[in-house]
């Protein structure tokens, strides 16, 4: 017999919701993480004495639901709300401020543009009924497209008359918007380059897409439908990613959760009846009623025998897309960096750095071609003013994401390309920051392949997949399996790469969990 019913591939964000989902639920349940901790992607490393930095993900999305239902305030998850949503440095002393107060906001906008201050305040209105909509759509499985239940019709039922609710012009909005390129949805909005810039940037986080490329429009849909706002891009939490990381896998094995570190899975066990169990890298098996894969999907199917897959199964999956284009660069400060125009308080939160749609197109450009941009767009979060815990005192810690670095390099390697990655981009921030470079105490460069080779992250790509219309929703991972299940028996997904695979909310976990339970 088994000694567990669950086995879970994976000790991520969404495998331990999915796990501790399961053992509330009375089912004995194991993790399986092959790195020396849990967490995934939301990790706090040491990256010099006293300095302890977001290593991956510097924003945290938890959704509400998640964090009740596995009760991770009692595990002391702690968030922390910053003053601004978003900052961009503009040079000559001035700085755009989208602060979390609205009449603030539009107080910094009109430093730009009266006309975009005047239209922000209707804009957010709009953001926010859409999200409401969407978010609906991202709380939910998505329905089945062969055999269609009653729960599928009044799922959609529910949304349809969400939908209808909006009004005409913001349905009209909602249609017109998804398959838009996020520069034009800005663009028919704002006149200002900076506020622009400031909110299509979203549209491309994490991302193989320019402003320009179709379809950002909707991973800013969906990516901001998490708060329901089109810049707040997920919050900051005590003691940053790590301790979010610690209070999952504390409400895990509170539940009864058993976790191994340290297990390597090489092989998914698979036998004409489904999946069976797990053999690890060092030649161990393990056997379970249910195994749930919280890799991505095409790291999932290539521990599977192809022999259990259909070709035309196994060729879609080689096609997914998920060509990484994030790199990520931590920095220990000896002093909190300075950018004209902004106080501490607008520093609060995300600062991006790029003034205008051409600039972070022509990064784009770079990795089209395979070489990364010398020009990088950088989104940078200071955490350690929210929590001065993280760095000694006076000092500080910075987290900047870089695009665009393309997974695929030509020519050359990352390997050989990661110090001057590193340096591209602290000139970049000592550009607008002056005497960035002079305070870095110590530095951290983590390019795409070490997202794949160290994280697990097929093609370095943060969300698994490209969040694009045509891998959403009914089509995350694939269209035909986008309910958690897969062409072999007993083996179910529940990571990014399934729906809604939107940052780290966690829901892909839950969702995959609610479904396993209702198979059973």
């Amino acid at each position: 017999m088994p000694s567990h019913d669950v086995l879970v591939i994976g000790g991520g964000h969404n495998g331990l919701v999915c796990a501790t989902r399961l053992a509330q639920s009375d089912r004995r349940v194991l993790v399986l993480e092959r790195s020396d901790r849990t967490g995934g992607c939301l990790r706090t490393d040491e990256i010099a004495t006293g300095f302890r930095c977001p290593t991956l993900a510097h924003t945290v999305s938890i959704d509400p639901t998640v964090a009740d239902t596995l009760g991770l305030e009692r595990h002391g998850f702690e968030r922390l709300h910053p003053g601004a949503h978003v900052s961009t440095p503009l040079g000559g002393g001035r700085a755009l401020v989208l602060w979390r107060d609205e009449a603030r906001a539009r107080e910094s906008i009109r430093g730009v543009s009266h006309h975009d201050a005047d239209a922000y305040s209707g804009f957010l209105s709009s953001f926010s009924r859409i999200s409401g909509v969407l978010r609906s759509v991202l709380a939910a499985p998505p329905p089945s497209i062969d055999t269609p239940g009653v729960a599928d019709l009044i799922g959609a039922l529910t949304t349809g008359r969400r939908f209808r609710a909006l009004g005409r012009a913001d349905a009209r909005r909602l249609l017109r918007w998804l398959p838009m390129p996020v520069a034009d949805l800005v663009g028919d909005e704002f006149e200002s380059a900076p506020l622009q810039a400031t909110i299509a940037a979203g549209g491309v986080f994490g991302s193989f897409l320019g402003p320009r490329s179709a379809g950002s429009a909707a991973a800013l849909l969906v990516l901001g439908a998490v708060d329901g706002h089109p810049v707040s891009g997920g919050g900051f939490a005590r003691g940053a990613a790590g301790a979010v990381a610690d209070a999952l896998t504390a409400a895990a094995r509170a539940a009864g959760v058993d976790i191994r570190t340290g297990a390597d899975v090489a092989r998914i066990d698979v036998e004409e009846s489904g999946a069976t169990g797990v053999t690890l890298a060092t030649g161990e098996t393990l056997t379970a009623r249910t195994i749930v894969s919280n890799a991505d999907p095409k790291r999932t199917f290539s521990l599977v025998d192809p022999m259990f897959l259909d070709p035309e199964f196994v060729r879609r999956i080689t096609n997914l897309r998920s060509r990484g284009a994030l790199a990520k660069v931590n920095y220990a400060v000896s002093s909190l960096p300075s950018f004209e125009g902004a106080s501490a308080e607008a520093l609060s939160g995300r600062i991006r750095l790029a003034h205008d749609l051409d600039s972070i197109e022509r990064a784009f450009d770079c990795a089209k071609y395979g070489a990364w941009s010398p020009a990088p767009w950088i989104e940078l979060t200071i955490p350690s003013l929210l929590d001065p815990s993280l760095a000694p005192a006076g000092a500080h810690v910075v987290s900047a994401c870089v695009q665009y670095a393309p997974y695929e390099l030509r020519g050359t390697r990352w390997d050989a390309e990661r110090d001057s990655l590193g340096d591209a981009v602290t000139r970049a921030i000592d550009a607008q920051s002056p005497g960035f470079a002079s305070s870095v105490v110590a530095r951290q460069v983590i390019t795409p392949l070490d997202l794949e080779r160290d994280y697990g992250l097929t093609g370095g790509h943060i969300f698994h997949a490209e969040l694009a219309l045509d891998q959403l929703f009914v089509a995350r991972p694939l269209l035909g399996w986008a309910r958690y299940r897969t062409p072999i028996a007993n083996l179910y997904l529940c990571g990014a790469g399934t729906h809604p695979g939107a940052g780290a909310t966690g829901m892909s976990g839950m969702l995959a969990a609610n479904a396993i339970l209702k198979s059973e």
